[in-house]
């Protein structure tokens, strides 16, 4: 008894502990979630949407983890019985108090019905950034407590996530007092597509997304392309295209048989160079009427996975296959992820 007693302090503040740590690390799941998709969704499109509409398509995707029904006409901020589900962590406010204010005895604890859990209301933004290197990724940050750091493409700072249960713990009292502060990071880039997919069309059947086109370019003649001094943009690489069978996928080998006829089709074309000595499938480009385009980050249906088809294929070969797909000038791209983020 004598010996249980003794523990019972450090039992209970071990207890308390994990509970609040599972409060904090729920909360930043729920965080990270919502930022991983919205840093995929920023970099979408980029070459051909707006940075703005960019950034609000990736709040969009924020403000969807956050509501129960995907409706936006009804409140969706109060607690789990009137939409509050999916959520960042509780918002809770502390007051009153007996004897030493350090201990924290009998405070009230009290908890706002129509605001009990957070959810952002509205995403920072910052302005379009300047150098190149910066516009080919998107960073969002949500975070509660502390200071963001950096300059996120998206951002928001709420209330730390407070400690509970360890309010009677013997834990520092300043540390119990400031909260916790958690922070879900996610940044996006673009790389080249090593997949496509067959065209998209509407209810109308108008082509929303393209699909590929059998056109494809030497490596080499499409990155001689020659660039528009008063556009900076792409004109028609220098050598004539070349009739091929529709390849969607990287890696596979591609037969180029004579020029390709004129006009030729607008949509997504292949480029390809000797791989083992065979003509293979390195990358894809965008092309209307004939002329090679700006590079851009695909809306949808394509990919940046690696591809079954390369099992054929040696671990140089394979080397080789990577490294001309990076090489390729204004190619087709894909956002993905540079690494789950969050602390």
């Amino acid at each position: 008894m004598v010996l249980f007693a003794m523990l019972l302090f450090g039992i209970m503040a071990m207890a308390a502990l994990v509970i609040d740590i599972g409060f904090a690390r729920l909360a930043q799941r729920q965080m990270q979630t919502a930022v991983d998709s919205a840093a995929l969704e920023g970099l979408r499109g980029l070459g051909i949407i707006a940075y703005d509409d960019r950034q609000a398509n990736a709040e969009n995707f924020i403000a969807w983890q956050f509501d129960d029904d995907l409706d936006a006409a009804n409140r969706d901020d109060g607690i789990a019985g009137d939409g509050g589900a999916f959520n960042a962590g509780p918002i809770i406010s502390f007051s009153g108090g007996a004897g030493d204010p350090s201990i924290y005895a009998s405070q009230l604890m009290t908890v706002d019905p129509d605001n009990a859990v957070y959810k952002p209301r509205r995403m920072q933004r910052r302005d379009e950034p300047d150098d190149e290197e910066r516009k080919n990724t998107f960073q969002v940050i949500m975070q509660r407590g502390g200071a963001i750091e950096g300059d996120p493409d998206l951002f928001d700072l709420g209330p730390s996530v407070p400690y509970l249960f360890a309010r009677g713990s013997l834990i520092n009292r300043e540390t119990v007092r400031g909260g916790m502060s958690v922070r879900a990071l996610s940044t996006a880039e673009s790389v080249p597509a090593l997949k496509i997919g067959d065209p998209v069309f509407d209810s109308a059947n108008v082509e929303i997304y393209p699909g590929p086109s059998p056109i494809g370019y030497e490596l080499n003649d499409w990155n001689g392309t020659k660039i528009d001094p008063n556009t900076q943009e792409p004109l028609l690489p220098r050598l004539e295209p070349r009739s091929t069978n529709q390849v969607k996928v990287v890696g596979l080998a591609i037969t180029a048989v004579g020029s390709a006829q004129s006009p030729l089709p607008d949509g997504i074309c292949a480029i390809y160079t000797k791989i083992d000595g065979v003509d293979r499938v390195v990358g894809f480009g965008r092309i209307s009427v004939g002329a090679a385009l700006p590079s851009y980050v695909a809306l949808a249906n394509a990919s940046g996975r690696l591809s079954s088809v390369w099992s054929e294929l040696d671990s140089e070969h394979v080397e080789e296959l990577l490294s001309a797909n990076r090489s390729i000038i204004g190619g087709l791209r894909v956002p993905v992820l540079q690494a789950l983020g969050g602390n």
